[in-house]
């Protein structure tokens, strides 16, 4: 009874707005990204224009502590473009206030299936229990990515983005694996995030079995198609998903052609800047002419039997809370 009147004091003053009954919470460079694409354009679905709010995990989030990139990534005017009937679809923000993240669902009409994805909410330990005290019944969607592939397309997403111009993975992942002060925002967090077996635990002791679609990113990256029709249904929501192009990539891994140059202009806000203020064909464009996916680094013996040694323990647990057999991501 004190859930329901938590709930409804909650929202008693926007019973007419429109909340989230679905919930992405995961794990980052897991495939939520273009997951989040796909979904936006289902007819059946609404999703946040911000695609990571972040909301749910202001209690682990020490925004005091935020790393100078992490401020430009998510520096913009919040009531400026919340303000605004139409808004442009932007990657990722920290809401703080409810006010603030209820607005985000006004334009939602008559969707079914109505979400927002934000990675943090699997890696912060507040946030299963934040979600379930404001909206008690949703769909939680977690997507678990080989916690070695993960970490090494990390670290490749960082060089890209021009926040680290370490070329050697270990020591990059040591160097932030080793800092006093971590977290999310704060630290890179290459090893920590593919830690799922708690991270998932959490999700799994807070809501029931029929709330929660695991999806391995295997499967999702081999039958793109298979995966979206059991999602869809998992949503209540027609499987027809014809019209939505699986083969078009999100997030995709690249380096910079002029590290030194990216990384300057990272640093100087001025990467951040074109993002938000360019259209789309420019920035296409631009992505063209500073990127290139050709001879990307992969991971050599050492790293894998370090990373293999480093996430051996949790992934047997893992295994054992899903009762599925994950020894291939070992191997």
């Amino acid at each position: 009874m004190v859930k329901i009147d938590k709930y409804y004091v909650a929202n008693k003053k926007t019973s007419h707005t429109h909340l989230p009954n679905f919930f992405i919470v995961g794990a980052a460079k897991g495939g939520t990204t273009s997951l989040h694409q796909y979904l936006s354009k289902h007819p059946e679905v609404y999703m946040s224009p911000i695609k990571e709010t972040n909301f749910f995990s202001q209690a682990d989030i020490k925004k005091e502590f935020f790393n100078k990139e992490y401020k430009l990534d998510i520096n913009f005017d919040l009531e400026k473009y919340l303000s605004k009937q139409e808004r442009e679809n932007i990657h990722i923000a920290n809401i703080e206030k409810w006010d603030d993240y209820i607005r985000l669902f006004k334009n939602v009409s008559n969707e079914k299936a109505i979400g927002e994805s934000s990675n943090s909410y699997l890696f912060c330990p507040s946030a299963a229990k934040a979600i379930k005290e404001k909206i008690p019944n949703p769909k939680i969607i977690i997507i678990l990515r080989n916690p070695i592939d993960r970490a090494f397309s990390h670290y490749l997403m960082n060089r890209r983005l021009g926040k680290t111009l370490n070329e050697d993975f270990i020591r990059e992942l040591e160097y932030d694996y080793y800092k006093k002060t971590k977290g999310w925002g704060v630290s890179r967090l290459y090893l920590e995030l593919g830690l799922y077996h708690q991270q998932v635990k959490r999700f799994i002791d807070t809501f029931s079995n029929k709330q929660i679609k695991i999806i391995i990113y295997d499967d999702y990256k081999t039958n793109s198609r298979e995966t979206l029709n059991q999602l869809c249904y998992f949503l209540k929501i027609t499987t027809n998903i014809i019209d939505i192009n699986l083969s078009k990539e999100h997030n995709k891994a690249s380096l910079p052609r002029f590290k030194y140059i990216n990384y300057i202009l990272t640093q100087m806000g001025i990467i951040n800047f074109l993002k938000k203020n360019l259209s789309h064909n420019i920035k296409n464009n631009l992505q063209k002419a500073l990127y290139s996916n050709k001879k990307l680094p992969k991971l050599n013996q050492y790293e894998k039997e370090f990373l293999t040694d480093f996430y051996k323990k949790d992934i047997e647990k893992l295994s054992n809370l899903l009762n599925k057999d994950l020894s291939f991501w070992l191997k």
